[in-house]
């Protein structure tokens, strides 16, 4: 199963996924831009047998502050590491050993995706009132000073 770094025809796939999960709101065009920005590290992971796109992510690598913007696999196919792959792609663009960080926010009330995260050295440093449009609080990660979870 690949990861490649995501292109424009992978945008209707990567929507669809969005769409099942209902979490986030992105279209088109913001796809399209983080695709074609330098700092920007977009990935999908494909079916081996086919070119289903089973999961993407989006990393903005802004040196020592870097940023996982959204990472996301279709329902069907959790906890088979895909995710796990998919952010390892992009935290191997960091150096942590010398300062680099990466930050996230994620919903107060996804325990899958808080879970994944603290069990990938992510630690929670702050959060944001009422920061979503629903009303529901984030919650900031940061993980720095740690080698990629790659093992």
């Amino acid at each position: 199963m690949p990861i490649r770094k995501m292109e424009i025809k992978d945008i209707p796939a990567v929507l669809s996924i969005q769409e099942e999960l209902q979490f986030q709101e992105w279209n088109e065009k913001q796809f399209t831009s983080e695709i074609k920005a330098s700092y920007a590290a977009c990935f999908v992971f494909e079916a081996d047998s086919s070119d289903e796109i089973l999961g993407y992510s989006i990393f903005h690598l802004m040196g020592p502050d870097s940023e996982l913007l959204s990472i996301a696999t279709v329902e069907s196919q959790q906890r088979k590491g895909i995710g796990q792959k998919l952010l390892d792609a992009g935290l191997e663009q960091l150096d942590f050993a010398n300062g680099d960080c990466c930050f996230l926010e994620v919903r107060e009330g996804n325990a899958k995706a808080r879970h994944f995260y603290e069990k990938n050295e992510f630690k929670m440093y702050s959060h944001r009132r009422n920061y979503y449009s629903d009303g529901e609080n984030a919650i900031l990660y940061r993980r720095e000073n740690c080698q990629s979870s790659k093992v």
